[in-house]
């Protein structure tokens, strides 16, 4: 079994002070255990989701929850010495009688070699200080869904909400399929896209809202003939994010990604402090109320109440 272990700004319990810079060393992340987590799928009419989660990741308390002020929320992700439980990273298998639909590809198990984010300097801070994977080899995208009976090679299609490496750090397997994003994304990938490790060419196709309202949302795209499965923009946590709705069997299921850590921040319009664009991020957590107060069963990538909920459909 191969895992990595990120430590924050070190592995010094609270009170040490990190030579040469002044700040306060942090609390280690949670120990990995190498639990994983088993797929989870419901059926609505014709339709079959699963919440395939790729391992786990912990993050910083201010990380998941904005505590301050805006203009301070990156210092005080970095000197929190908080660190949440283990949380999901979550990716979700939409079987259509159209073909199967991936969204997120979810993290890789190549989290686990040492310089495998040295090759983007920029974003390596972050992921090797400020979050902690837990991605068993038997966690890898393309192990599970072989076990499911839908092999990688056969999806056509992978819908991303955003680029951050653990939505789409499993890409290189399933580099053959379409891959859409916003147009957003597609032309200005977000802070923490990790490039570098996208597969050689890789293109998204832009997503073109060009479609009509869908739930609270003023304009959405089809990716299904029959427009049961359909992506709706958004945007906060990163400029160009985006959900994915599937609407069949009388339900309504919307796939959040990171436009929230969890229905509780929906329900409280908590904005999550690692936001690039909080105003944004607080219409998308006001439109996803509106959507579960409609009865629409919102799901978090993150959460780890997400897989229940969905089975419980």
């Amino acid at each position: 079994m191969t895992r990595r272990r990120f430590l924050a700004l070190g592995t010094a319990a609270s009170g040490t002070a990190l030579a040469g810079c002044g700040i306060i060393g942090a609390m280690a992340a949670p120990d990995p255990t190498g639990v994983l987590l088993p797929p989870v799928s419901t059926t609505l009419g014709d339709v079959r989701i699963t919440a395939v989660r790729t391992g786990r990741v912990a993050v910083k308390e201010a990380h998941r929850t904005l505590t301050g002020p805006a203009v301070s929320r990156l210092p005080s992700i970095v000197l929190d010495p908080r660190w949440t439980p283990w949380l999901p990273i979550t990716c979700w298998l939409i079987e259509h009688p159209d073909g199967p639909i991936l969204v997120d590809t979810g993290e890789t198990p190549r989290v686990a070699e040492p310089e495998y984010f040295a090759c983007d300097p920029g974003t390596r801070f972050v992921y090797e200080r400020l979050l902690a994977f837990d991605v068993p080899t038997e966690a890898a995208l393309s192990v599970q869904c072989a076990r499911l009976g839908v092999p990688v090679e056969e999806i056509p299609t992978v819908v991303l909400t955003h680029l951050h490496s653990d939505h789409a750090g499993g890409l290189p397997e399933v580099s053959h399929a379409r891959a859409v994003t916003s147009e957003t994304e597609a032309v200005r990938p977000p802070q923490g896209a990790v490039r570098c490790r996208w597969p050689s060419g890789w293109r998204p196709d832009p997503t073109p809202y060009d479609g009509p309202a869908s739930g609270a949302f003023a304009t959405s795209h089809a990716l299904t003939a029959d427009g049961a499965v359909r992506t709706v923009p958004t945007p906060g946590h990163t400029p160009g994010h985006q959900s994915v709705v599937v609407e069949t069997g009388g339900r309504r299921v919307l796939l959040a990604g990171d436009a929230a850590f969890n229905t509780e921040q929906i329900r409280r319009g908590t904005v999550a402090g690692i936001c690039e664009d909080l105003p944004a991020a607080r219409r998308t957590l006001a439109l996803l109320r509106e959507e579960t107060e409609a009865g629409t069963l919102v799901l978090c990538s993150h959460d780890p109440g997400a897989a229940d909920a969905l089975a419980a459909l």
